[in-house]
This record gives structure tokens, sequence and C-alpha cells, in this order.
């Protein structure tokens, strides 16, 4: 059975907006509301306008809807979006949710996308309170405690794509479903050119940019190609378990 919740968005916003429940609890929202008006707005045109001109309105309207609703509730909430590089990632973030829609995966059953996405939002929020306390000590920014097994390393990105494959497959165990037909490639080369795991100042700052977003790149799809060979679950098979090999291959790098 297909999927009807985004994953390959939730993977993406999870990445971006898991290191701490406040963000995640509000990103997790205006993903579910963004799929929501682009399923409906689908629905809505298909009968009416050329399919080419359904993919553009869709995807115009999406991505419009998306970083508008994140960056105006983001700053309701005082969580800050003030560069365009996480801007742009919100548009980005968009487009997965587009891409999701126009397969027909979600076809209309809006109590099935209701109760999937709620499924992932909420490992999302657990996983992303995990991060905040093992990584500050605080809870929705409220402070807990101070203990020597906490370090701001819970808070990398390495950790995020650990999260986001412990979410989808999580939330795939409970479905008993299987992340298919997902693009995990598409997922990594954004968040490999907005959050590089490592500097590489000695080769100029263009070349070392460069450096430093191919290695991660070529790394995971060289993973990617002997995970199709691995034995896993059917709950991680797929884009789950390439979220999590993709944060392990940030963790190495990192140390560099």
């Amino acid at each position: 059975m297909k999927l009807k919740y985004p994953a390959e968005a939730f993977a993406f916003g999870i990445v971006l907006f898991s290191a701490g429940m406040k963000e995640a609890f509000a990103a997790g929202i205006l993903v579910i509301l963004a799929t929501v008006f682009a399923e409906a707005l689908r629905n809505l045109l298909k009968d009416w306008v050329p399919e080419w001109s359904l993919y553009l309105c869709v995807c115009i309207g999406t991505v419009a809807v998306c970083a508008s609703v994140f960056l105006l509730g983001f700053t309701a909430l005082g969580i800050p979006v003030d560069n365009t590089g996480m801007w742009i990632m919100t548009c980005i973030l968009g487009l997965f949710i587009v891409k999701h829609v126009l397969t027909g995966a979600i076809d209309g059953e809006y109590g099935e996308l209701f109760w999937e996405t709620a499924i992932a939002w909420g490992f999302w929020i657990l996983l992303a309170v995990a991060r905040e306390f093992f990584g500050a000590g605080t809870i929705f920014e409220n402070s807990i405690c101070q203990a020597e097994f906490q370090s701001k390393i819970f808070q990398d990105t390495m950790f995020g794509f650990l999260t986001a494959g412990m979410t989808l497959a999580f939330t795939n165990g409970v479905l008993k479903k299987k992340s298919a037909n997902t693009h995990s490639l598409l997922v990594v080369i954004p968040l490999a050119v907005f959050m590089r795991p490592f500097a590489m100042e000695s080769f100029g700052a263009l070349l070392g940019q460069i450096w430093t977003i191919a290695v991660p790149i070529i790394l995971f799809m060289s993973v990617k190609v002997t995970l199709k060979f691995a034995r896993t679950s059917r709950a991680y098979k797929g884009l789950p378990v390439e979220m999590l090999a993709m944060g392990f291959i940030y963790m190495i790098l990192s140390i560099y």
C-alpha cells in the first residue's frame, strides 16, 4: 500500500527542524497543513484545467503557502528564520509536498492522510524532545536539568538525519508499510549544500565549498548502492535506512 503521508517532505523537515520540541511541534503542523492544502487544490482543479496547468498551479500555490506559513508561524512563536538559505529550504520542502501530492498517492483520502501524518508528527516531536534534552537539558526551551551526559553534539545535523530515519522507520512500523518510490538523493543534495558537515578552508573558498558538498553526496550514493542488497526490515527499507546512513556519514566527516 502507498504511503499517504509525504515521507520525503517529513524527512527533509525533520533534518531541518528537530533540534527542539518547539520547532518540531510547529514544523510538523505546518507540513501537514501544506500537504492538505496541496491535495485540496489538486482535487479542486483537476477536472477544470489541463494537466500541465494543474501541476503548475499546485506547485506555485503550495510552495508559496509553505514558505509563507513557515515564515509567519515561526516568527509568531519566536523561532528565527532570519536568513535567505533557510527560507529557500522551506520552499524546497514545499516542492517535496508537491511531488508527493501529484503522484496521486493521497487520492482524496484525508482521513488516512491525517492518521499517518499524525503518527509521523508524534514520533518527530518525541525524538526532538530527546535531542533537546540530551543536547541542552531543556524541553520546549524550559530548563529541566543539567548533567554530564548532555552534549551540544545532539543539536548537530548528523542527529537530524538520524532522527529523520528513526521517525520514518517507526511510523512505517506502526502503519506496516514501507517507503516506496522515494528519492532520497533529492532530499540529501539540498541538505548537503545548506548544512555542510565540515569545512575545507585550505582549498580556497569556492573549491572548498564544492569539496565539502561533493564528498558527502558521493559517499551517500556509494552507500545507497550497497543498501540495495542489505537485508533491512520492511519498516527501515528505503528512505529511513538511507537517512540513517547519511547521519553516520555526517558523523564520520564531522571528525575532520
